[in-house]
């Protein structure tokens, strides 16, 4: 019971010391949403370099042509061989009959005169049957081309890979580099905003030394000093939370436009509403530790002065 009554109090003194002095509360609460705001963006471009990369990966693939006098069995019975080994490299593996290949140019290429004419000409279909794989990963498709070039290599017509190559390793290249980006500014953010929270709660505790000492006068002990204090953190981080997070839905519903005419198909408040949940709990999350922490730290260091 006498604990029950301590931590009401605890709390009470928190709140009382949160909504006593609005300005300094206002002050700490606009540093904390800008840097929370902040933080909340550099998520938001993470979960969506990370959805963005599955999106890549899944477009990404290469094929294997075989000469014009392999039977569609053949190439038919590798393809079951290969699904049946359960290859980890390979994540998905799709036939193209000639037919398909003939129809998917022609489909293509609608538009184009030259390009029927030139047909026409050939008077029959120039495309070989093929297989198109999917990779489980970017970096595995040396290996399946090696693989083909060693297995097949006495009915493999060509593979594409070589001419790709470049493009595959250069996507593979950005999309490294974005993730090391994105993790490097979350870091920088979050130290940022330790610095920032921590400066502002030691303001606020500045502010309010004297009653510290007063409690200290009268045998508080420094555990009953240092919680009201970290509840007063804990309430700053929950209502920076709180406007960062409409912030941030009201920037991205406004950039969302702009977004669809430069980008097609792209549809960022779609994205987020994806991913809302994780966000809201990751920057309510952040801004309850940094809140705490921060307070428990300053408060500490005032009080071992």
């Amino acid at each position: 019971m006498f604990k029950s009554i301590k931590f009401v109090r605890v709390l009470r003194e928190g709140w009382l010391s949160f909504y006593r002095d609005k300005w300094l509360t206002v002050a700490t609460i606009s540093i904390m949403t800008l840097t929370l705001f902040l933080i909340g963006t550099t998520i938001f471009l993470w979960i969506g370099i990370q959805k963005t990369v599955k999106e890549v990966e899944k477009q990404i693939n290469i094929s294997i042509y075989f000469d014009f006098d392999v039977e569609e069995g053949r190439i038919k019975a590798i393809k079951t061989r290969l699904e049946k080994k359960g290859l980890q490299e390979i994540k998905k593996i799709v036939y193209i009959s000639k037919e398909e290949a003939l129809e998917q140019f022609k489909e293509e290429e609608k538009d184009d005169e030259n390009m029927k004419k030139a047909l026409e000409i050939i008077g029959e279909n120039p495309f070989p049957a093929s297989l198109m794989i999917t990779a489980s990963d970017t970096s595995h498709y040396d290996k399946i081309d090696y693989f083909f070039e060693q297995e097949y290599g006495d009915i493999v017509l060509s593979s594409n890979y070589k001419k790709n190559k470049n493009v595959i390793t250069d996507i593979k290249n950005r999309i490294i580099f974005l993730q090391k980006a994105t993790f490097f500014l979350s870091i920088v953010f979050f130290m940022v905003a330790i610095f920032v929270t921590f400066n502002a709660v030691s303001m606020s505790i500045y502010t309010h030394r004297k009653e510290f000492e007063i409690m200290r006068l009268v045998g508080a002990s420094n555990l009953y000093v240092k919680m009201p204090v970290v509840v007063e953190g804990v309430l700053y981080g929950l209502t920076s939370s709180f406007i960062a997070i409409i912030l941030l839905v009201v920037t991205i519903y406004s950039v969302d436009p702009l977004a669809q005419r430069t980008l097609e198909n792209v549809q960022i408040f779609d994205f987020y509403k994806e991913s809302i949940f994780m966000m809201t709990v990751s920057i309510v999350g952040i801004s309850v530790i940094l809140g705490s922490v921060s307070s428990y730290i300053a408060i500490r260091r005032y009080l071992e002065k």
